[in-house]
């Protein structure tokens, strides 16, 4: 049965016309209408082929004795992604993490082998990806893949089935044995955790991707909500329009006040599981699973008896948190405003109607000296103050 496989697995199979003219050219030849000013796929990057460097990549070969010309999974340590450029040159037996990330998804082992989570639009092409999606659309486009003979040897000393389509690789099987783990199950541990310590593998031996929960560099790197205190907004010295750029380029470090990586953001606790996964939504399975920041269920419906009492106690903080700051001492140097001082016994005082439910609330509480102040911002015009006379 073994044997069977092998064979199986080894054997070449037919590639349709598109599949080969992908794997074969896509992004491998520099485009010559771009060097002489005059392609009109530059902004935004859709070229066929390479304009930089950086977004060059290799043709995979698999070779007569079973092994490719690099790797699909182990990335190089020596390749720089600015300039494009490795020391080993195309000789390199690793994984070059070009732009995009292409020499990995349009690789003989990855490229076609799954099937996207995105819809189509009227010609055909991925929402998402647009033309050059390297992820299958319907199972006419979907395509074996290609099995390097160390990847074949471990799966079948593994004892799992091979039928050539679907067996499941050593990757597959480091990322279910993690998603396994319990603690990652619980969302607070994740929140607290992921993606805050550094990998301990070598760079190159990872093959978890971002179902690893530690990071493998600056831009991957996140910091515990529990220990530094900062805001989901992108912080403008890091992210400029809709990219990310280095963490150090923000003087503040890891001291600022705002996100410095798209995982700071994701995985805020602001922000983390409240909008719904697109992948869950369209296919009914999400890839990132237990590390998704995404919601995989309904949101939760809260009651209007639990509303109620949510502002009941929304009200009992502030009118505490206003006692214990000695906000008169504040509005009689002229640091407060005099409506200030009515907030609380006005929220106590109007539960029965309506207007606490149109209250917006946002306390801040920031440490100066020795002192606290809570800045409370309100919609004044909605709350009927009462009248000193």
């Amino acid at each position: 049965m073994a044997n069977d496989a092998s064979k199986l697995l080894l054997s070449s199979h037919q590639e349709k016309t598109s599949h080969y003219t992908y794997l074969k050219e896509f992004r491998v030849e520099q485009c010559q209408s771009f060097l002489q000013h005059k392609c009109n796929q530059h902004r935004p990057f859709v070229c066929f082929n390479w304009h930089f460097q950086n977004q060059r990549r290799r043709r995979p070969v698999r070779k007569r004795d079973g092994t490719f010309n690099y790797s699909a999974d182990n990335y190089c340590t020596k390749y720089d992604e600015t300039t494009g450029i490795c020391p080993e040159g195309d000789e390199c037996p690793f994984l070059h993490r070009t732009a995009g990330d292409t020499e990995r998804r349009y690789h003989l082992r990855y490229y076609k082998t799954c099937m996207c989570v995105h819809d189509t639009d009227s010609r055909g092409y991925c929402v998402k990806n647009g033309l050059h999606c390297a992820f299958a659309h319907g199972m006419q486009d979907q395509r074996p893949p290609v099995y390097d003979i160390k990847e074949l040897e471990t799966l079948q000393n593994s004892d799992i089935t091979l039928d050539g389509t679907n067996a499941q690789n050593a990757l597959d099987k480091e990322r279910n044995l993690m998603n396994e783990d319990p603690k990652w199950q619980d969302t607070n541990y994740v929140l607290a955790n992921y993606k805050t310590e550094p990998c301990k593998r070598p760079p190159r031996l990872c093959r978890q991707g971002y179902a690893c929960p530690q990071y493998h560099n600056s831009k991957d790197k996140r910091r515990s909500p529990r220990k530094y205190k900062y805001r989901s907004t992108p912080c403008p010295n890091v992210k400029h329009g809709e990219e990310w750029g280095e963490p150090g380029n923000c003087e503040s470090s890891d001291n600022c006040q705002y996100c410095h990586t798209r995982t700071e953001q994701q995985f805020h606790p602001e922000i983390y599981k409240s909008t719904k996964c697109n992948d869950v939504q369209q296919a009914g399975y999400c890839p990132r699973s237990v590390f998704c920041a995404f919601a995989h269920v309904e949101p939760y419906v809260v009651s209007d008896q639990k509303k109620r009492d949510h502002e009941i106690a929304l009200s009992e903080l502030i009118s505490n948190g206003l006692s214990d700051l000695k906000v008169q001492d504040e509005v009689a140097n002229g640091k407060l405003p005099p409506g200030l001082l009515q907030l609380s016994n006005n929220l106590l005082n109007d539960i029965d109607g309506n207007n606490t439910n149109k209250m917006l609330v946002d306390a801040l509480e920031n440490t100066t000296n020795s002192s606290k102040i809570l800045n409370i911002s309100l919609p004044m015009d909605s709350i009927p103050l009462k009248s000193n006379n």
